[in-house]
């Protein structure tokens, strides 16, 4: 009862004194999809970059040092899949942020064992990873990665909007690939939606056929769900034209359609 009440007070505190000025020239040249953003959107933004800053555990991997820079642009882009929702939200479940230099060895062998917290010995696998998120546990990153992601405007790919994906996925306790509904109807017509398009994806895959969806979101259907994640905020007018149904379906899930305030001329060409 007290804390909800002290957390707010101590974030109104941390909105009412000034940003550094320095904090907006790293979210323009970092995050490439704030110099589109409307000033409604950009101050949601920044409010969502102020909480993170300050509320989130920031720890650096192998002893890499984090710098506020990191701090504010990984906040910045995690923050675009919040501008659409009804009440501000600042993963309130997420408490510590991992970030390594350059790529990290992953602990488990396979996406399945990860999403489903098995952790023994006999599955650990030591390939090189640009993110992870563990189920009730912190979201891993590499800074090398997000930086790339985040000042390309036509990679189609962001590695911090993957691995929050793949937290907001697991709030309900199951990463499966549907993050919690409080609509029943809804929640059946994601699920027929997207079972098609991962299905669609993974016969792409099998057969080595370029998609506009990476490969790697036919991995399962958590994995399909960030890669899906990652389009919509990257590529959203390629999406909205090649896989229609499962654009609408996001954009009922985020609350906003990134058509409107991203213009088409930065998406790489797509496929299919």
């Amino acid at each position: 009862m007290f804390f909800p009440f002290f957390q707010n007070r101590r974030r109104q505190q941390w909105l009412a004194d000034p940003q550094p000025a320095v904090w907006q020239d790293w979210l323009l040249t970092n995050v490439w999809q704030y110099s589109y953003l409307d000033a409604r959107r950009r101050s949601q933004v920044e409010r969502f970059v102020c909480i993170l800053f300050h509320e989130k555990r920031w720890e650096g991997g192998r002893d890499f040092s984090v710098t506020d820079e990191m701090r504010v642009t990984i906040a910045g882009q995690a923050a675009l899949a919040t501008l659409g929702f009804e009440k501000p939200y600042y993963f309130e479940k997420l408490r510590t942020i991992i970030v390594y230099e350059n790529t990290f060895s992953g602990r488990v062998a396979s996406g399945d064992s990860l999403l489903l917290g098995e952790l023994s010995p006999a599955v650990q696998d030591f390939s090189a990873r640009t993110g992870e998120a563990w189920p009730g546990g912190p979201i891993i990153l590499s800074w090398n990665s997000v930086l790339q992601e985040g000042q390309n405007e036509r990679l189609g790919r962001n590695v911090v909007l993957h691995e929050f994906a793949h937290h907001m996925d697991g709030l309900d306790g199951d990463t499966n690939g549907a993050p919690p509904f409080t609509d029943f109807e809804f929640e059946k017509k994601w699920y027929r939606v997207s079972n098609h398009e991962y299905q669609q994806l993974l016969e792409f895959a099998r057969r080595g056929e370029p998609t506009l969806l990476n490969h790697y979101g036919a991995t399962n259907q958590a994995e399909f769900f960030a890669v899906a994640t990652e389009c919509f905020f990257t590529q959203p007018h390629a999406m909205a034209n090649k896989h229609t149904n499962l654009f609408r379906v996001l954009t009922r899930l985020f609350g906003q359609d990134p058509c409107e305030w991203l213009s088409a001329a930065p998406e790489k060409k797509s496929v299919e």
